[in-house]
């Protein structure tokens, strides 16, 4: 794909995105299916680290889509070569049971297929 191609997928899929509630019933549910794991955690909020990665993502389109690419800060590039798993590792215990919370995969995997077409487009 040439960088015009990636940039309308990449606007067209944060249109998608945004117009997706956030996934509470599935953060919900994986906290309670995971209540021994998540007792354990210290300062663990699953919701603001899930938001976190995906403002990163969004955030990141925005400077692209509004020709700041050159404004992107170098740490929030280093966020986007890791996904949600990399950054949060204390939440690896879920990661192969995600199909049961499928609200919550939707949008994370959403939000991957954005993350590797921002990465696709600022390797170009």
């Amino acid at each position: 794909m040439n960088k015009e191609e990636v940039l309308s997928k990449i606007s067209d899929m944060k249109k998608f995105i945004m117009e997706n509630p956030f996934p509470y019933e599935g953060t919900s549910k994986i906290k309670i299916d995971f209540e021994k794991d998540f007792a354990v955690l210290e300062d663990e909020s699953l919701n603001a680290d899930f938001n976190d990665y995906c403002t990163v993502i969004v955030g990141t389109t925005s400077y692209i889509l509004k020709g700041n690419v050159d404004k992107i800060p170098n740490r929030q590039i280093e966020l986007l070569n890791k996904d949600f798993f990399e950054r949060f590792p204390q939440y690896h215990y879920f990661e192969s049971s995600l199909e049961r919370y499928p609200d919550f995969q939707n949008e994370y995997n959403n939000h991957e297929k954005l993350r590797k077409l921002v990465l696709s487009f600022l390797n170009l």
